[in-house]
């Protein structure tokens, strides 16, 4: 361990901190890609920082007293029964794709949602995560103070969000979507309340709201129903993440920052590794919110031509609604993109 610690400050480390943390990552059996994130290492910010950031806390885990082999939650449990199948709950799990025809394009469509749906629920408590050690490395007299730990969350949640975006393109193999389209009635991906929580822990609003609106103004029934079912829990998001949401972090520690702008205040904070490092991940994640939607228009475009109609099955205009997040929501850190190219 000693001599991890100091290979962690050496130069060489410092000049090859990909590789060195792939190394580590191995030794800690810890599962880490050996390349950076493709949305960060495309980054005009530097990454280091994140990354040692990351490599420190890898470190203080393994050697913290504090990590160590929990109980069964029943001390009766008989663990010599435990196997992959039924710890997993495989059979379980396959059981509900439950499709509505024999098309085997319907049992592709059900499995990626499924998929994602499985994503976003990990998503969603690792994002707690980051927001909860945020807001401790924002209690702090100076601008910031170790985002370590939330860097850590943060790059798993990106990672699930890569999964998510390089599993919604699959759909586009899709030949038969004519043989269950009518089948699936107003089933729609803005009814997904997983990716909705998600939103609003990342600051998001409201652009969905009204998204099925007819020329007349009247809701497809598809908003209707996800209103009714989920409505109340929305509002209890909204008032849950208030403050407590990536945005919202994120403006407070541009407004500690110095300059006369907001891009020459996010410049400035680029001078605090620390903030230099959430900045990183905020910069990626905000990249991977844009290509999940521009991949969801994509996809609707492509598949519902093939099928020749011009209405979204959630009873949207897709191609208005789809674009109404890069008009109304994008991006969430404003300032972010431009002050990371000076």
């Amino acid at each position: 361990m000693e001599e991890l610690a100091i290979a962690l400050e050496s130069p060489s480390f410092r000049a090859c901190h990909d590789l060195h943390l792939s190394a580590i990552a191995i030794f800690l059996n810890i599962a880490m890609l050996p390349v950076p994130l493709q949305n960060i290492s495309n980054l005009p910010i530097d990454d280091r920082a994140s990354h040692n950031a990351i490599g420190r806390l890898m470190l203080n885990a393994v050697m913290s007293e504090s990590y160590q082999p929990l109980p069964p939650l029943d001390p009766n449990l008989d663990i010599s029964q435990n196997h992959y199948w039924n710890y997993h709950n495989v059979e379980a799990l396959i059981s509900c794709k439950q499709p509505l025809t024999t098309s085997k394009d319907e049992d592709l469509f059900i499995t990626v949602h499924q998929i994602c749906e499985l994503a976003f629920h990990q998503m969603i408590i690792d994002m707690e995560r980051v927001l909860s050690t945020l807001s401790g490395a924002l209690n702090t007299n100076s601008v910031i103070g170790d985002t370590s730990e939330a860097c850590y969350f943060f790059q798993r949640v990106l990672r699930l969000y890569e999964i998510v975006n390089s599993t919604m393109p699959i759909l586009t193999t899709m030949r038969a979507f004519a043989e269950f389209r009518t089948s699936i009635g107003p089933t729609s991906g803005f009814q997904s309340f997983q990716f909705r929580h998600l939103e609003i822990m990342s600051g998001v609003r409201k652009y969905w709201v009204g998204g099925t609106q007819n020329p007349e103004g009247k809701l497809h029934i598809a908003e209707v129903e996800f209103e009714r079912k989920y409505g109340d829990r929305v509002t209890q998001w909204f008032e849950q993440y208030r403050q407590h949401n990536l945005a919202y972090y994120y403006d407070l520690l541009v407004s500690r920052a110095v300059g006369d702008t907001q891009v020459e205040k996010v410049a400035n904070l680029q001078t605090y590794p620390d903030a230099k490092a959430i900045l990183n991940f905020m910069q990626a994640y905000d990249k991977c919110q844009t290509q999940f939607h521009q991949g969801h228009l994509g996809l609707a475009i492509q598949q519902l031509k093939i099928v020749g109609v011009e209405i979204g099955t959630g009873g949207t205009s897709f191609k208005d609604y789809l674009a109404k997040y890069h008009r109304e929501e994008a991006p969430l850190f404003p300032g972010l993109s431009y002050a990371s190219s000076l």
